[in-house]
């Protein structure tokens, strides 16, 4: 622990890694596998790398330091927390050992900004808090750490970290790919959907720093974490944030076919079915063979003959690649179905003026 902390000349916390052969790293690294690619390609990006408000490497360090702690015999009251915490709360090792890092980390800060030197035994002091509901304490109240000061001298600027939650120690970089939220059925901090939406901005953040192996590395990751799972909609996920990123780079053209036939053979239902077709004779088009795009369309129709905005997807086509006048035939045909459904009808006439053809 003091080898870890006593780093003097640090300028920011991007200087601050452990040894290629810290055990208590390498233990939280194996449970966080959703950081591993991240940490192995670290030179790639700024030293103090941050998503969405968090360093993963650093989540994990800092957890890799309590793991270290907890196989030191002059550390026993720091196991005996780790212990209390999964036997009287039900709490799993990881959560356990990411509710004292909690605590830990705010006197990490202070050796490291303000050269304070490790007090230990305020730092065990302080572990017995965990869990107790201090709100209520006074500032000139005596802390109950039994420091015998003054609680707004003592441990006030810990009490946030005294409280527990059976979800401490997940990585959280955002919601929005495969959480719209915290669930409240999920008490395992390294259940899989963590992972999965982890990854997602961890690729989200390669990508921004061009880093598009790792990107793609990463989501790929997410793939077979995904088929593992057993969760057909998460699968169907994690091949569309794949599909995204392998249409935003041309050096990726045939992953995104790959993607896009993955992602054919998990569709729900014909629409989404006929639009996926339709994205995967788009990207044919997109490649420079029209003629075959225009075959997949003709596959397509044949196919699934009631889909009726898989013919405005061609017109679409067609018109981006100068054929107009085919692109305006197809959807003078479209109007004139009475079939066809309000919103491909409205789409069709929009695009019929975008393309200078009056409407009778």
């Amino acid at each position: 622990m003091a080898k870890i902390l006593q780093i003097p000349n640090v300028q920011d916390l991007g200087q601050i890694l452990p040894e290629e052969d810290d055990k208590g790293f390498a233990t939280v690294l194996a449970e966080h596998p959703e950081v591993r690619t991240l940490y192995e390609r670290r030179k790639l990006y700024p030293a103090l790398l941050e998503i969405n408000g968090v360093n993963p490497i650093f989540h994990v360090m800092i957890e890799g330091i309590i793991e270290n702690q907890l196989e030191d015999d002059e550390l026993r009251s720091v196991r005996e927390v780790f212990e209390k915490l999964q036997k009287e709360n039900g709490f799993t090792a990881h959560a356990a050992r990411a509710s004292i890092a909690r605590v830990f980390i705010h006197d990490f800060f202070a050796v490291i900004n303000e050269r304070k030197p490790f007090d230990t035994e305020a730092y065990v002091r302080r572990l017995a808090l965990i869990g107790t509901n201090v709100s209520k304490l006074g500032r000139n109240d005596h802390c109950p750490c039994g420091s015998g000061a003054k609680f707004k001298r003592c441990c006030a600027p810990y009490a946030e970290a005294f409280s527990i939650s059976p979800l401490e120690g997940r990585l959280n970089l955002g919601y929005g790919s495969y959480l719209a939220g915290l669930p409240e059925d999920i008490k395992d901090p390294l259940d899989p959907i963590f992972q999965l939406e982890a990854r997602f901005h961890i690729s989200e953040y390669m990508e921004q720093f061009n880093d598009i192996e790792g990107a793609q590395i990463v989501l790929i990751e997410n793939i077979e974490l995904a088929k593992a799972y057993q969760a057909g909609e998460f699968l169907k996920n994690a091949w569309q944030d794949y599909q995204i990123l392998c249409e935003n780079h041309a050096e990726l053209t045939e992953k995104s076919f790959e993607a896009t036939e993955q992602l054919i053979q998990l569709a729900g239902d014909d629409e989404e079915k006929g639009n996926l077709i339709c994205d995967k004779a788009d990207l044919i088009a997109k490649s420079g063979n029209i003629e075959d795009s225009e075959l997949e369309y003709q596959k397509l129709f044949e196919t699934l003959p009631d889909f009726h905005f898989g013919r405005f997807r061609y017109a679409l086509m067609l018109s981006e690649y100068e054929r107009e006048s085919d692109a305006k035939k197809v959807l003078t045909a479209l109007l004139a179905d009475n079939l066809v459904d309000e919103e491909t009808h409205n789409e069709v006439i929009f695009l019929l003026e975008d393309l200078g053809k009056d409407i009778l």
